[in-house]
């Protein structure tokens, strides 16, 4: 059941409408261990996931995961 509107949801779904694959497409809030945190900063750097969605309290300090960073938000 949703709550209501979520802005990822929302954007997740314009991406994959606009032909972007589900799976190249993250919320940073669903790597909660370090090692699965590293593991998608090895994909977004890889180029495997495209989109890396998250809060300035999940982003916001101690992410290097921009070699390929187009813009940010």
């Amino acid at each position: 059941k949703t709550r209501g509107f979520s802005a990822y949801r929302w954007i997740r779904d314009e991406l994959i409408r606009m032909g972007v694959p589900a799976s190249e497409i993250a919320f940073m809030q669903d790597f909660k261990k370090s090692e699965a945190k590293q593991r998608l900063f090895g994909d977004v750097r890889a180029g495997k996931v495209r989109f890396l969605i998250g809060s300035s309290d999940t982003m916001g300090t101690g992410v290097n995961a921009q070699l390929r960073l187009k813009a940010l938000h």
